[in-house]
């Protein structure tokens, strides 16, 4: 009896409006029933969708806002229902809340998609929202570029690299469209467009007529050499560079790169390589072959003395680096100061040594200024005067000696002053100065009181020579020389 009971009840909701409505729904796009087919028919065709089921929540159950089976009702717009979720059909509703309202993806443009649903420019800092901008611009270029549409103009495109706005270049497929954003970006001559768009082609063309075309346009070829130079793409430059016969800057690249390398024995090699393939092989380069030529000649004199005194230095039976240690290695140092190193710790070595200072001095062509000021330093610091006068002596034309520094003897007094030298070889290398001038000068600096007396004297300036020698501690030798220089009657004196 209560089954019976059951079934009447069950009758009569089935008999509702509400209920009918419910039970002769159809076309739910999410039923396992409808078929692919089935559903674009009902897109395109903007047939009615009915809202989902749901028996906890009455406005489900509501087909349309007057209670009415949709199905009765036309073709109208998708719309949803604020108060569940779902989404209705309903022709009280014309506009729907995305671009899809009016104009269906397959009759946009790329441009339409990406200009018309994209901000011109991004409206927030934030690195997120900016990837989320991204990542829907080109899911609308896909759907575009799988609908057949047309291209963005290519001065719009690079107007909007300028700006820093959203672009895509992938939509520019053939050879004439790529160069043709290069071009423009060239003649507007923005460098961040021109690399952009060269490393967009580079990647997407033939090498050959990459190449071909790149040595068309120097001003590109000029930002991909910069953009690879920042980027330390050192390899794909080099081979940039040869091709476009650029090969001084392939020769000075090579070098750069071996000069920076830190290991002695692979620097070497590195450098004789680079002058066996870039230098002696190319006649532009003849005049900085023998420099390079010079460069690895040094660095194969350094190695051994190097390696040598490093040895006699830890072994601690060499005086000289026991009272003068070394205060860094000789390794990569100039030629100047490798001759001073070898004048400071070799300077007794014969011309067969390879520390040898004259035998640096023939092979490198050092000049008789450099040889000198770097002897005399070296020689100076060690305190060894009679060398200095060796260094100074030279052969006159009868066979005597005479004093000849050819830096001049001023820059010698001012070297010897440095390292605190004996007052007499001071005195000895200032008397020789020339100018009189000069020579008084230096002596006053130095306070060598019986060259500024002599210099004075034979200026015949008795005024200065009064003023002098009040300065002059009475009673002194150099007090009394000033006296009688003044009592000389045999000087005549200026007025």
């Amino acid at each position: 009896m209560s089954s019976l009971r059951k079934s009447s009840v069950e009758d009569e909701y089935w008999d509702t409006s509400r209920a009918s409505a419910k039970k002769n729904k159809a076309f739910n796009l999410f039923d396992d029933t409808v078929s692919v087919e089935t559903a674009d028919d009902l897109r395109k065709s903007k047939r009615l969708l009915r809202s989902f089921d749901d028996d906890d929540d009455e406005s489900t159950d509501t087909i349309n806002w007057d209670g009415t089976p949709s199905a009765e009702t036309g073709a109208g717009n998708v719309s949803f229902q604020p108060d569940s979720g779902s989404m209705l059909y309903s022709k009280s509703q014309e506009k729907l809340s995305t671009s899809l309202s009016n104009t269906s993806l397959n009759n946009q443009s790329i441009h339409d998609v990406v200009i018309s649903n994209q901000p011109k420019t991004p409206q927030t800092n934030d690195p997120k929202k900016l990837v989320e901008q991204i990542q829907f611009l080109q899911r609308q270029l896909e759907r575009a570029k799988a609908s057949g549409g047309s291209k963005i103009p290519v001065d719009e495109t690079v107007q909007r690299i300028i700006n820093g706005e959203q672009y895509s270049l992938e939509m520019y497929k053939s050879k004439n469209d790529k160069f043709a954003l290069l071009d423009q970006a060239i003649k507007l001559h923005d460098g961040n467009a021109i690399t952009a768009i060269i490393l967009f082609i580079k990647k997407t063309i033939k090498p050959s007529i990459f190449n071909l075309e790149l040595q068309r346009r120097p001003v590109a070829a000029n930002h991909l050499i910069s953009y690879m130079k920042a980027h330390f793409d050192l390899k794909e430059l080099e081979d940039l560079l040869g091709m476009l016969g650029r090969n001084e800057e392939a020769a000075m690249l090579k070098y750069k790169q071996a000069v920076s390398i830190s290991d002695a024995g692979a620097k070497l090699k590195s450098l004789d390589m680079c002058l066996r393939a870039h230098f002696s092989a190319n006649p532009q380069l003849s005049s900085e072959t023998p420099l390079l030529q010079e460069h690895i000649a040094l660095l194969e004199r350094q190695r051994p003395i190097e390696d040598s005194d490093r040895k006699a230095e830890l072994s601690g039976t060499v005086m000289m680096f026991k009272q003068y240690p070394r205060k860094a290695s000789i390794l990569n140092m100039s030629a100047v100061t490798t001759l001073y190193y070898c004048c400071f710790y070799h300077s007794s070595e014969g011309e067969n040594h390879l520390a040898c200072p004259e035998a640096i001095r023939k092979q490198h062509q050092l000049t008789d200024k450099q040889f000198v000021w770097t002897a005399l330093s070296a020689r100076a610091r060690l305190k060894q005067w009679n060398s200095v006068d060796e260094l100074l002596t030279t052969k006159g034309w009868f066979g005597g000696t005479k004093a000849r520094a050819v830096i001049g003897f001023d820059r010698v007094c001012q070297i010897l002053n440095q390292c605190n030298p004996p007052l007499e070889v001071l005195t000895k290398y200032l008397k020789l100065i020339d100018n009189t001038e000069k020579r008084l000068e230096l002596a006053k600096k130095f306070k060598c009181h019986n060259v500024v007396i002599e210099t004075l004297a034979s200026m015949k300036d008795r005024a200065q020579l009064e003023f002098y020698g009040r300065k002059l501690q009475p009673g002194t030798i150099e007090a009394r020389s000033a006296a009688a220089a003044l009592n000389n009657s045999s000087i005549k004196w200026k007025n």
